[in-house]
C-alpha cells in the first residue's frame, strides 16, 4: 500500500489539502468525506483496512478544517459538492477503468446524500453513509434553528462551539482523548453551515426514494450526536438503500470498539457491487 499526500484544485480556483491511500492492484476507488470538525488522515486506518481487500481510497480535508485556509467550521454546500465532484475527477484520472464508489461520515454523509439526489454522476457505482447527519440525535431548540436562520443571512461565516463530547464518538476512551490532542481538530460550526446542513438533511429525508445508485447506510444505536431513526426513515424510502445498525456503538462505528466487524462489513458490501 502506498499513501500519498496531494493538492486539489476547487471549482473556485483554491486548493485543498488532499491524501490517497493504494493497494496494488486496484479492484475498486473510494472517494470519502469525512465529518464536522475533524480531517482526513482520521481515516488512515479505514483507508489501510480497505487496501487490504484491493480498494483505493481519496479524500481531501474540507473547506473550513484540517490543512486547509479559511474559517474553521464554515463551508457553503454547493462548494462542498463541487469539491467532491472534483475529487471524484481526480481519483478517476489516476484509475480510469475501475468502480468508483462515494463514502460520507455524519456531515460528510449529509455531503454524499444529496450530492447523489442533486447532482449523481454515471460515475458513481455505490455510496456508503456512516451515520449520517440527516437529523441530530436531539432536537434544537425553536430558538437556536430561528437565531441560525437569521444570522446564516447577516453573518454566515459566524461559527461558535458546535458541543460535541469527545466521549460521544466511540466507547473506546483512546479515541475521545486523541480527538481533544489533535491540532488539526476544531470545534467550531458556522451559521451558514449549520443552516445548510438541516435543510440539506430534510431534503435528503424528502427525496429519498429518488436514490439511482446503491447505498449502505449504517448507524450505532447509542449515537447521541445524530439520528439513527432518520437513518432508518432514509433506507425505508428505497430497496436500493440497505441499512444496518451496529448495537450499543456510538458515532463513529469506525472508531470503536468492534470496528473491525463495522469496517469487514463495509468492504464486502463495495466489493459485492462490483459484479
Amino acid at each position: 500500500m502506498v499513501a500519498k499526500d496531494f493538492k486539489l484544485t476547487t471549482s473556485d480556483g483554491k486548493y485543498l489539502h488532499g491524501k490517497s491511500w493504494e493497494p496494488d492492484p486496484v479492484d475498486a476507488v473510494v472517494c470519502l468525506a469525512h465529518g464536522l470538525g475533524e480531517h482526513i488522515s482520521r481515516y488512515d486506518h479505514l483507508a489501510h483496512h480497505f487496501c487490504k481487500s484491493g480498494i483505493a481510497v481519496y479524500g481531501t480535508d474540507q473547506r473550513g478544517h484540517g490543512n486547509n485556509p479559511g474559517t474553521r467550521g464554515h463551508a457553503k454546500s454547493h462548494l462542498v459538492w463541487d469539491d467532491l465532484e472534483a475529487l471524484m475527477k481526480y481519483a478517476r484520472m489516476q484509475h480510469l477503468d475501475v468502480p468508483l464508489f462515494l463514502y460520507g461520515h455524519s456531515w460528510g454523509g449529509n455531503i454524499v446524500a444529496n450530492f447523489l439526489l442533486r447532482k449523481s454522476s454515471d460515475e458513481i457505482q455505490g455510496a456508503v453513509l456512516s451515520s449520517p447527519w440527516l437529523k441530530l440525535s436531539f432536537e434544537p431548540s425553536q430558538g437556536q434553528l430561528l437565531l441560525a436562520k437569521l444570522m446564516s443571512r447577516i453573518f454566515p461565516s459566524l461559527t461558535q462551539a458546535n458541543g460535541l463530547e469527545p466521549d460521544y464518538l466511540s466507547r473506546d476512551p483512546i479515541i475521545g482523548q486523541d480527538y481533544l490532542k489533535d491540532p488539526l481538530v476544531h470545534n467550531k460550526i458556522s451559521a451558514g453551515l449549520f443552516n445548510e446542513a438541516v435543510k440539506n438533511g430534510e431534503y435528503a429525508l424528502e427525496n429519498a426514494s429518488g436514490v439511482s445508485k446503491p447505498i449502505l447506510i449504517f448507524h450505532g444505536t447509542d449515537d447521541n450526536i445524530t439520528s439513527i431513526e432518520a437513518s432508518k426513515t432514509f433506507a425505508d424510502a428505497s430497496e436500493l438503500i440497505t441499512f444496518r445498525s451496529w448495537g450499543d456503538m456510538r458515532h463513529e462505528t469506525h472508531n470503536e470498539l468492534g470496528k473491525e466487524e463495522v469496517l469487514d462489513f463495509t468492504v464486502n458490501w463495495i466489493r459485492s457491487q462490483l459484479g
